[in-house]
């Protein structure tokens, strides 16, 4: 039996919206320009900037890709 290569490190960077319900009970869901970076080593961001968030996701995984060389 093959074992898959085994991921240390899944980031997600999770973008964060507002909901208001509409005449009719439709949902529309506006971007707030914030976001959250989550990982399985634990890392958490908290709410940050999209901009702050969208680095941080590159540095960590730049930063857990060079620490399994």
């Amino acid at each position: 039996m093959s074992m898959g290569a085994m991921v240390e490190h899944v980031t997600v960077l999770h973008g964060i919206t507002r909901s208001r319900t509409l005449r009719g009970g439709l949902v529309e869901y506006e971007p707030t320009g914030c976001a959250v970076v989550q990982c399985t080593c634990g890392l958490d961001s908290g709410v940050v900037p999209e901009a702050q968030a969208a680095q941080i996701a590159d540095d960590h995984r730049r930063i857990a890709a060079e620490a399994r060389v």
